[in-house]
């Protein structure tokens, strides 16, 4: 009886690794064509003030300064319930950003306007920054570990 449930179990395991599934008393393959994507997270769920938030896409570089750095961009806002931000409404925000060179680095916002996020120079400059980036930018302060350096741009060695 062990034997049979084991050859029972490993048959449907195998059936299921092959992408072999019933249907209507038929065996097929799965068509590449039904497969589709299911969102998942909480964009249905309102978060409420505790946890606010601002997600955006960069649309263009701000002007580099005398020696070439970057410290703004503009943005356009992306994601459900997102809409432009007052004048300054994120000013100590932390930015992070969430695609392309600069992944994962993040920058405490200097100010803002509706379309436009500056940052704070100690954080480093956006160089390497590109068009079409995204990032979220959150209501919590942003870490900096005692004599940290700041974000290094994509290529400068640090």
């Amino acid at each position: 009886m062990k034997r049979s449930i084991k050859a029972v179990t490993a048959l449907l395991l195998g059936a299921l690794a092959l992408g072999v599934f019933a249907h209507a008393g038929t065996l097929h393959a799965r068509d590449p064509a039904t497969v589709r994507l299911v969102r998942v997270g909480h964009d249905s769920i309102d978060m409420g003030p505790t946890a606010r938030r601002y997600t955006g896409m960069v649309t263009a570089l701000g002007t580099p300064d005398s020696a070439g750095r970057i410290y703004s961009f503009a943005a356009k806002p992306v994601g459900p319930g997102m809409t432009p931000p007052a004048p300054d409404a994120l000013r100590g925000w932390r930015l992070t950003m969430l695609a392309g060179d600069r992944f994962a680095n993040a920058f405490e916002v200097k100010g803002n306007t509706e379309s436009e996020v500056t940052v704070v120079s100690q954080d480093g400059p956006l160089n390497g920054l590109a068009v079409s980036d995204v990032f979220i930018i959150e209501e919590v302060a942003v870490v900096r570990p005692d004599n940290a350096t700041p974000n290094a741009a994509p290529g400068s060695g640090s």
